[in-house]
């Protein structure tokens, strides 16, 4: 084990390859898919809070990747000390919730690496978070990428917008209306 790993730090706080936005559609009204990877239904996410609708309306995705890109064009409104979550008001007035890993609070910050600060303009597509699957493995933590509309009573309604099981990073995954 070496020394970063005994510190309970992650590669990702060395240097790293600059990394290229996704292709997103031209939707005000959509939110795209963070990451890449397998669709879960927002129900069978195996946290209460996302589960129950508590945090919104919205999916999850098991990611295949270590990025996570901005699912609106919007402004970053919030952002927290452990770096695992971003709130974004799109430009569309959805308040949009990107959070990395359940229960990855714990890992208070290690692992990930925020791309953007609170008060940043974002694009769809453009990557706003770094983060470790491994460590998360390793200390027993689910890596699933959960994205929802936290305020859908703003809008006549928040449905999905994808079919199948496999997702990419930037493709439609809720539309709001």
């Amino acid at each position: 084990m070496g020394l970063f790993e005994k510190l309970g730090l992650s590669i990702l706080n060395r240097s790293e390859p600059a990394i290229e936005p996704v292709p997103t559609p031209e939707d005000p009204q959509a939110v795209l898919a963070p990451v890449t990877g397998r669709l879960v239904a927002l129900g069978d996410v195996s946290d209460p809070a996302f589960s129950q609708g508590m945090l919104g309306t919205g999916v999850g995705i098991k990611p295949e990747g270590n990025v996570a890109f901005s699912p609106v064009t919007g402004t970053v409104v919030a952002e927290v000390k452990s770096a695992h979550a971003l709130l974004i008001k799109a430009q569309s007035g959805a308040e949009v919730l990107l959070h990395v890993g359940l229960d990855s609070v714990a890992l208070h910050g290690a692992g990930f690496r925020q791309l953007v600060r609170k008060g940043d303009e974002v694009r769809a597509g453009v990557p706003v978070l770094r983060f470790d699957r491994d460590l998360m493995a390793e200390r027993g933590l689910d890596d699933t990428v959960v994205v929802t509309v936290t305020n859908p009573e703003a809008f006549e309604r928040v449905e999905p917008a994808c079919a199948g099981d496999e997702v990419v990073a930037g493709a439609v995954v809720l539309r709001t209306a």
